[in-house]
């Protein structure tokens, strides 16, 4: 199966903290991804990061937000997504540390953008191999 055709889901979000709440979104962010990892098997990538401060001169332009979180998911098919967005780790996330987000119409206000794969892998971190990304993702 070709990337472009694979029934997995790719996604980027964003999620814009308030001032002075970064300490505790960070600690419960770390939560939820150790959680998702442990308890949603269709859910094959789960990554969370914010933005890098000017350190070593990798600074890019435009400058960079602060107070943000990037996610980056990849799920095994539309179904893995629902049951994440739908399910109980996520909703408790929300309903807990919703309040600490910029927010629109009552609700933490994101960005979301879906991806189609066209190449590239994934590396963990601790080890030197490649670990391949499912097709599609």
């Amino acid at each position: 199966m070709n990337e472009t055709t694979s029934p997995s889901v790719s996604l980027t979000s964003e999620w814009f903290i308030l001032p002075g709440m970064e300490e505790k979104v960070l600690s419960a962010v770390a939560r939820l991804a150790r959680d998702v990892e442990q308890q949603e098997p269709g859910t094959l990538a789960y990554l969370v990061h914010t933005p890098r401060p000017d350190a070593d001169g990798l600074q890019s332009l435009p400058p960079q937000v602060p107070r943000k979180l990037l996610f980056f998911e990849v799920y095994r098919d539309a179904q893995a997504f629902l049951r994440h967005l739908n399910g109980p780790l996520f909703t408790q996330f929300v309903a807990d540390y919703g309040s600490c987000f910029v927010s629109s119409n009552g609700h933490p206000y994101t960005t979301v953008q879906f991806l189609v794969r066209h190449a590239g892998f994934m590396r963990d971190v601790a080890t030197p191999e490649a670990a391949p990304l499912p097709a599609g993702g």
